[in-house]
């Protein structure tokens, strides 16, 4: 219970600070682009960094490392809420902070992801960790429609600082959270670490020749690598793009963007409990999800273009359902396809090309909209789905048994 409390508590504070954060930098400047550097630098510098800590990411207590960093994460959050009280209408230094603020939560979070994997990998056999990661994607959207909601009502409000102190406050709890939920947890570890190479575990200090050890790499880790670019990278698009398609079909609402980023959140958490449920199949997600994505986009571009508010969240909310959909199926895959021993180190390598992905589709995202507007980009995100899903049809042959078969 504690451990879906993490997951939830830390996706209200991430849901909650992205949304103030971004509409800050669209209020202060009224520059889409911007907001695109903003997301790029919430994930590039884990990407370029990625690949040094990839050597280490299966060393260390990984119950230590989850909880020291979400105290980060808090503290970091805190120091922004204080740089927004004292900045006054600074522009240039508020968009400073902002941007050092999302390069450190960057770097955290991908510290974080490792040791989460690898606390899974553990603590489940392969079953139970698919349902778990299902499980604890529903708690993190669950978690990131309150967040964004109650973004929603303090922007409304125009208390900027203190959704900023919120997101601090919610970070701690989700530490607190990790304590308290890796207790029993942490004996296992122990067990693992010091437990004989041909037991389940790998561990680190039996046998650390293995564990250093360059990850092996096959035609499945490959296709984990290539097809998780559209989903987080599409995933990221979709953020980005929410500011500037509100201000478009609903001008000077600051509400109608939280109901936004609500309604996306909304369709995040009913993929989690779809795939948790086995109400869909993973093999039905990865073969249908990215062509589906292809045609929705293509009629919320139309749709954009008219006074249709309650049509384009509906959609907004089906895109965000399918794409969540592939993203999970992506993330279960990444815990289960490489050896035991080589968890952290793919989960590390799988969340560079992640980053890379949200990266870039955040950058297109700003840099479209700034100089075509909302409706050009978007159809442009049709075009690199339905690549991605021709790319799946012609090589999944060769990507069998298991990404193919998942």
């Amino acid at each position: 219970m504690f451990f879906l409390l993490f997951f939830a508590f830390s996706a209200l504070a991430e849901g909650a600070q992205g949304v103030v954060l971004l509409w800050l930098t669209y209020a202060l400047t009224n520059n889409a682009f911007l907001i695109g550097v903003m997301v790029v630098l919430g994930y590039l510098p884990a990407a370029l960094l990625g690949l040094a800590y990839q050597r280490v990411a299966d060393r260390g207590r990984a119950d230590r490392l989850a909880r020291t960093t979400n105290t980060v994460l808090s503290t970091t959050s805190f120091l922004l809420a204080v740089e927004q009280l004292l900045a006054g209408h600074r522009i240039g230094l508020s968009l400073v902070v902002i941007g050092m603020g999302q390069v450190v939560l960057s770097l955290v979070k991908m510290v974080n992801k490792a040791a989460l994997g690898r606390l899974i990998r553990v603590s489940f056999d392969a079953d139970g960790a698919r349902r778990f990661l299902a499980m604890s994607s529903s708690a993190s959207q669950i978690g990131q429609v309150v967040g964004a909601g109650l973004a929603g009502v303090v922007l409304a409000q125009g208390w900027v600082v203190g959704g900023l102190l919120g997101s601090a406050l919610t970070y701690a709890a989700s530490a607190v959270c990790m304590v308290l939920g890796t207790r029993g947890v942490a004996r296992v570890i122990n067990t693992v670490e010091s437990a004989p190479s041909s037991g389940r575990a790998a561990p680190n200090r039996a046998n650390p020749e293995r564990a250093r050890s360059s990850l092996r790499w096959n035609p499945r880790l490959v296709a984990v690598l290539v097809f998780s670019v559209p989903s987080s990278g599409g995933l990221q698009f979709m953020t980005t793009l929410l500011v500037p398609l509100a201000a478009l079909v609903a001008p000077n609402q600051p509400s109608y963007y939280s109901l936004l980023n609500v309604v996306t959140v909304c369709g995040g958490f009913l993929a989690g409990i779809a795939l948790s449920t086995n109400a869909v199949s993973p093999r039905r997600v990865l073969g249908w999800a990215l062509p589906v994505v292809s045609v929705m986009a293509l009629a919320l571009a139309a749709l954009a273009r008219f006074d249709t508010k309650y049509p384009v969240a509906l959609l907004s909310f089906a895109l965000s359902l399918v794409i969540t959909c592939h993203v999970v199926c992506m993330q279960v895959l990444t815990n289960q396809v490489p050896e035991e021993h080589e968890t952290g180190q793919f989960a590390v390598v799988r969340n560079n090309a992640a980053a890379l992905a949200k990266a870039a589709y955040s950058f297109a995202a700003g840099a479209l909209i700034g100089v075509y507007g909302v409706g050009v980009a978007v159809r442009l995100l049709a075009v690199s789905m339905a690549c991605f899903s021709l790319a799946w049809a012609v090589l999944r042959p060769a990507w069998r048994p298991g990404v193919a078969q998942a």
